[in-house]
């Protein structure tokens, strides 16, 4: 039997176990340590703060998977293009996440509470940045109009069959293997019959309302409206490739005649404006060339596809293949051919840069032979994170620098800078945790990695980590006083949370009762 993706593997438990706890009402922690008290099965709907619980449970999963790529450079141009929609949208309330996915299959997906995953193969299909945003358009439509959640107040009597075969079939879409079909089929014949017919019918509701939705955000947001049509269109080409092989459900999911006419008629009814690509779009793409095969051979064949590119003046953008050769050869250890390249690729562009900026800095640091060679590159690194101050991407940059070059300190200071400006982010914390680790500052150590744990929704690890750091004691009377205070808030938190779901559980067989 082929190798079932341990992406969909630890997804699919994550649904499962959650649609268990929801559908007994018990303790949560008693069936999955790691996922939330959402509250009983019976209730009218799945309230907007269970709902984020429910796609952070789904999320802790995703990002243990090698198939999530944690790139900074990828991450912060996909949730830049994705909250310039979001900005024109009615779901402004909503903190989204936007990931990409490493992935060759055309394709992107939402899950609850606002997570939305790309695939590399969209962004590389894509021809155009907004091609790219109409499918995020439509990604955000789903979550603003909260399907997941009006899918299972439609289904109160099967609730792990929603959950469980709606998010399985969502994430088995996501590859073309053999096995992943196996998976969503699996996950729809163990429903019943009649719960599944209405899931279906409710699915093709909501790709049609995502579809409006997401054409309106497009057209607010300036870009170009003629792109949905194009680009769906193109989509559903390539989904007749491997059409056949998915099960009956998933072969209802993909683009219709109707849907992509239905998105004809409002082009013409639509004032059409061109939009033209931004440098990070081409700059994206090729980072995600060279990423999509990391072996040395997909490397190679990366590193002459832009050589052949730069050779034959093919490029649409000239500097993003520049800009690729110079991932590509510094990602192969070829130093200083990744520098030239890096800095003839920032004299192409005369606009401000933070991704050239980065790559500069990142090549030259790595070809540089002296200390005085190194102290030069971090100085562009500082540079590009003043010049770029709500840049996380250089900002982490510029710390990733001090700490390889022992200048821990530094790297501190300026952590805890940005720490004190209204914005949250575990990278910062990730890395306030890393330098404290490399001075010994046990107690600030622990005091940083829970904090990471809280945002990722990790209270329980949080919790332990504040009492490692009291148990280090290594740090003064009032570093001490703001971990007991944390300490108390969170074992308060957790107390209540395990209080709340006694009392489910206790509601439940009474309910159960009544029900018969």
């Amino acid at each position: 039997m082929p190798k079932i993706s341990t992406l969909l593997l630890r997804a699919s438990r994550t649904a499962v176990a959650l649609a268990v706890a929801l559908t007994l009402a018990v303790p949560v922690r008693a069936q999955a340590p790691e996922l939330p008290t959402l509250g009983e099965a019976a209730g009218d709907d799945l309230s907007p703060s269970n709902e984020r619980k429910l796609g952070e449970a789904i999320m802790r999963q995703v990002v243990r998977d090698p198939s999530y790529l944690a790139d900074p450079d990828a991450n912060e141009y996909i949730n830049a293009l994705g909250y310039q929609l979001v900005a024109a949208s009615a779901s402004r309330h909503i903190d989204f996440n936007f990931f990409v996915v490493r992935d060759p299959m055309l394709n992107a997906f939402a899950l609850p509470g606002g997570f939305i995953g790309v695939h590399t193969g969209l962004i590389l299909t894509a021809q155009s940045e907004s091609e790219l945003a109409s499918v995020l358009g439509h990604e955000i439509g789903h979550v603003e109009q909260r399907h997941i959640a009006r899918m299972l107040s439609r289904q109160k009597e099967s609730t792990a069959v929603a959950i469980g075969a709606l998010l399985l079939a969502l994430l088995a879409a996501r590859s073309s293997s053999s096995s992943s079909s196996d998976l969503a089929q699996a996950a729809i014949l163990g429903g019943q019959a009649a719960a599944l017919q209405q899931q279906l019918n409710f699915s093709r509701e909501a790709e049609r309302e995502a579809d409006r939705v997401g054409f309106q955000i497009l057209v607010d947001a300036g870009f170009d409206a003629r792109a949905m049509a194009t680009f769906f269109g193109r989509m559903q080409q390539g989904t007749r490739l491997y059409e056949g092989a998915a099960p009956a459900y998933l072969r209802t999911h993909p683009l219709t005649v109707e849907r992509i006419s239905d998105i004809q008629t409002r082009v013409r009814e639509t004032r059409v404006r061109q939009r033209a690509d931004s440098l990070d779009f081409a700059l994206v793409r090729a980072r995600l060339r060279v990423l999509q095969d990391p072996s040395a051979q997909g490397l190679r064949d990366s590193q002459e596809h832009f050589a052949t590119q730069i050779r034959n003046k093919t490029a649409a953008v000239e500097a993003a293949a520049q800009y690729g050769y110079a991932l590509a050869s510094l990602r192969l250890g070829q130093n200083e051919l990744a520098m030239q390249a890096a800095q003839t690729a920032r004299r192409l562009v005369r606009a401000p840069s933070a991704t050239l900026d980065k790559l500069v800095s990142e090549t030259r640091f790595a070809a540089a032979r002296t200390a005085e060679e190194r102290e030069a590159a971090i100085m562009l690194a500082r540079e590009a994170a003043q010049r770029f101050p709500l840049s996380r991407l250089s900002a982490m940059h510029y710390v990733d620098l001090l700490q390889r070059s022992d200048k821990h300190e530094e790297a501190v200071s300026f952590l805890r800078d940005q720490i004190a400006l209204p914005r949250s982010d575990t990278n910062f914390y990730a890395g306030l945790a890393k330098s404290y680790a490399a001075l010994d500052l046990k107690t600030l150590h622990h005091q940083a990695v829970a904090e990471a744990y809280l945002l990722l929704g990790a209270t329980p690890a949080a919790v332990e980590q504040l009492q490692l750091a009291r148990k280090a004691a290594d740090a003064d009377f009032y570093v001490l006083s703001e971990v007991d205070a944390r300490l108390r808030q969170l074992q308060l938190q957790l107390k209540e949370q395990r209080d709340e779901a006694l009392r489910q559980s206790r509601r439940a067989p009474d309910e159960g009762k009544r029900g018969r």
